[in-house]
């Protein structure tokens, strides 16, 4: 089961995504300084949230358009499957 979590991870999660999203953390700061001045202290927790859901799905939907990919995530998965079967 691990190996087919690692497969969409590495499907949903590519590598390219990385290098972007450590530039993003390492202007944390920056961020929410301006996310802070526009919104309300009580409502930090949930606008973050929001934030990464959003992240998220921008991500999913990113690796569902790209046809040649999804085969790809679909080969390996059958591959894992055929892999479990023969163990």
């Amino acid at each position: 089961m691990s190996s087919k979590l690692r497969a969409y991870v590495d499907h949903f999660l590519p590598r390219e995504i990385v290098g972007p999203v450590l530039i993003v953390f390492s202007l944390e700061g920056v961020i929410d300084g301006l996310f802070t001045r526009f919104v309300p202290d009580g409502y930090a927790t949930v606008g973050w949230g929001i934030i990464f859901l959003l992240s998220l799905v921008v991500i999913a939907y990113w690796g569902t358009v790209d046809e040649e990919a999804v085969d790809e995530l679909h080969d390996r998965l059958d591959e894992i499957e055929d892999a479990e079967t023969a163990d």
